[in-house]
């Protein structure tokens, strides 16, 4: 609950950690996993071709769910696992579009952040400046 004084929304999407995935233990899931990250690519394909300006950054989207290793030889999802940061564990999804450099790089990140998180997975933006 925010404080009386803020007016802002702090969890529009009403999310709560208890009803995220968090684990992917069988292929069935994985399969899903592999769906929602191919809506959420499309999602931030939809910001690809708007206006750049601002920052230069390196702005991702990043996944928080546990995917044992025999299940990620099986996919084919390009995932990077973050070893520093406030994202430490967390998994780098190099089949999300990247493009831009500045404020699409950044919109593309959120739009493709907030359809893995209504598909109910943990996931959150990794912001970056260079």
């Amino acid at each position: 609950m925010p404080p009386k004084w803020c007016k802002r929304e702090i969890n529009p999407l009403k999310i709560t950690h208890s009803n995220m995935i968090e684990k992917i233990t069988t292929k069935k899931e994985l399969a899903a996993l592999e769906a929602a990250i191919k809506a959420a690519s499309e999602a931030a394909m939809q910001h690809a071709n708007t206006e750049d300006g601002g920052t230069s950054n390196f702005d991702t989207c990043v996944l928080g769910v546990a995917i044992p290793k025999h299940l990620r030889e099986q996919t084919s999802l390009r995932l990077f696992k973050c070893t520093w940061g406030l994202h430490r564990g967390w998994y780098f999804v190099h089949d999300i579009p990247h493009l831009g450099q500045g404020n699409m790089r950044t919109r593309m990140a959120e739009a493709a952040c907030n359809s893995l998180r209504a598909a109910g997975y943990r996931a959150s933006v990794s912001y970056n400046i260079d």
